[in-house]
C-alpha cells in the first residue's frame, strides 16, 4: 500500500523537476535568429523579383498573342467583307453599262407597247438598267404594257438597285 502512494508522489516530483529544469534552459523560440549576411538577402530578393517579373511578363504575352488571334480573326472578317463589297460595286458598274446611251435611245423613241414587248424578251438586269435611264414617265408607261410578273420582276430589280444605292440617274 506505500507502494500506491510512492508511485504517484514520484511521478509528481519527476514532472515538477522536468518543468523546473525547462524553465531554467533556453528555449529555441528564445534564442535570436543566425545573423545573415546583407548580400545574401539582397540576391534572394533579385531572384525573386527576376521570377516574378518574368511570370508577368508571360501572363502579358500569352494575353497579346491572344488579342492578336482576335484581331487576325476581325481582319480577315473585315477583308471577306470587302471583296463582297467590291463585287457589288463591279456588279454595279456592269449594270449601268449594260444600258449604254444608244439603245437607250432606240427604246425612248420606239411606241411605249414595242418598247415593252421587245423588253420582255431581254434579261431582267438590262431592262431594268434600260428603263432606269429612261424618263420615269417613259419608263412608267413601258412598265405599264408589260405583263404584270415581268413588270414586278424588273420593278424588284430596279427597287433593290436602288436600295443599296447602285442606280444613278443620268
Amino acid at each position: 500500500m506505500t507502494g500506491r502512494v510512492v508511485l504517484p508522489a514520484a511521478i509528481t516530483l519527476l514532472f515538477c523537476a522536468t518543468a523546473s529544469a525547462q524553465s531554467s534552459m533556453p528555449s529555441l523560440l528564445d534564442a535570436e535568429p543566425p545573423k545573415s549576411n546583407s548580400n545574401e538577402i539582397a540576391r534572394f530578393c533579385t531572384n525573386i523579383a527576376d521570377a516574378a517579373r518574368e511570370r508577368r511578363y508571360a501572363i502579358q504575352k500569352a494575353e497579346l498573342e491572344k488579342l492578336q488571334a482576335e484581331v487576325e480573326d476581325r481582319i480577315a472578317l473585315l477583308e471577306k467583307k470587302r471583296a463582297e463589297l467590291q463585287n457589288w460595286v463591279e456588279k454595279r458598274e456592269r449594270f449601268s453599262e449594260a444600258a449604254n446611251e444608244g439603245l437607250v435611245d432606240v427604246f425612248a423613241q420606239m411606241r411605249p407597247d414595242a418598247a415593252a414587248q421587245r423588253m420582255e424578251k431581254l434579261p431582267g438586269e438590262l431592262t431594268a438598267a434600260l428603263l432606269s435611264k429612261l424618263s420615269p414617265r417613259t419608263a412608267g408607261t413601258i412598265l405599264n404594257e408589260m405583263s404584270a410578273d415581268r413588270a414586278a420582276m424588273v420593278a424588284v430589280i430596279m427597287s433593290a438597285v436602288a436600295d443599296t444605292g447602285e442606280m444613278k440617274k443620268q
